[in-house]
């Protein structure tokens, strides 16, 4: 499996995960992306603040797996809230409707305040 890890930076505030996606992704990144929120949850991060501000590009297939992700979040009481989307993601995230299905915030900081 790919490793996704330069493309992820990762800090943990009480028990919430703060997870900043880095440049481009591309359909490989998928399944990994899955694998590593998976991981978190299972070391009991149940929510997740997604720092989008430094993205440039997302396929639909790496929505996909957000949006899998969520479900597996939501499934474990948790939540993923999206923050800083701009650019290319932010378009895709408009035209496909995301916004009805994620929380959004302008940074990180208003993210984990509706968090807390």
């Amino acid at each position: 499996m790919k490793d996704i890890g330069e493309k992820i930076k990762f800090r943990q505030e009480d028990s919430i995960g703060v997870v900043r996606l880095l440049g481009e992704f591309d359909t490989d990144d998928r399944e990994p992306l899955i694998v590593y929120f998976d991981d978190k949850m299972k070391k009991g991060i149940k929510h997740f603040v997604v720092d989008l501000s430094e993205t440039v590009y997302i396929p639909s297939a790496v929505w996909g797996a957000l949006i899998t992700i969520l479900k597996h979040a939501r499934e474990n009481n948790g939540d993923v809230y999206i923050c800083g989307i701009q650019g290319q993601p932010e378009k895709v995230f408009k035209v496909m409707s995301f916004d009805k299905v994620f929380k959004t915030f302008n940074d990180v900081y208003e993210a984990l305040n509706s968090l807390r």
